[in-house]
């Protein structure tokens, strides 16, 4: 495996991802998904109290997985990329959100229907930047 390769594409996915994050789910999003009932004050920060540097860490450690599973397939072109991460973060989000409908109040299983279509588009697109990347100078 090319590991410089594999941490740009990685780094390149995670920040795209980090942008549409802020965009998808921080200006579009914010009220198409509420929590329970009665849930929110227990279990959400306020905006103040929300550590950005964690949610950095999370976006990139997506990025570095995603990123990842571009070089082991051998993604080299924009649409490739698009599908393997639509594909990765709509499941990944399926599997996630109907877990946690499952095992808590907290959540709602009409989310986990909105999240998974909003990752799966967030992840194809940083995925397709990503493995544009890989790809330059292949013929």
């Amino acid at each position: 495996m090319n590991w410089s390769k594999w941490i740009i594409a990685s780094l390149i996915a995670g920040i795209v991802y980090y942008l549409l994050g802020w965009l998808v789910y921080g200006m579009l999003l914010a009220d198409a998904m509420p929590l329970a009932e009665g849930m929110a004050d227990i279990v959400q920060k306020k905006p103040e109290e929300m550590d950005m540097a964690l949610m950095i860490v999370s976006c990139l450690a997506w990025g570095f997985l995603v990123g990842y599973v571009l070089v082991k397939s051998g993604a080299s072109n924009w649409q490739e990329g698009a599908t393997q991460g639509f594909i990765i973060g709509a499941l990944m989000s399926l599997s996630m959100g109907t877990g946690l409908v499952a095992m808590y109040k907290f959540q709602l299983l009409s989310n986990t229907w909105i999240d998974m279509a909003a990752n799966g588009v967030c992840t194809a697109i940083s995925a397709a930047v990503a493995a544009w990347f890989l790809g330059r100078g292949k013929q």
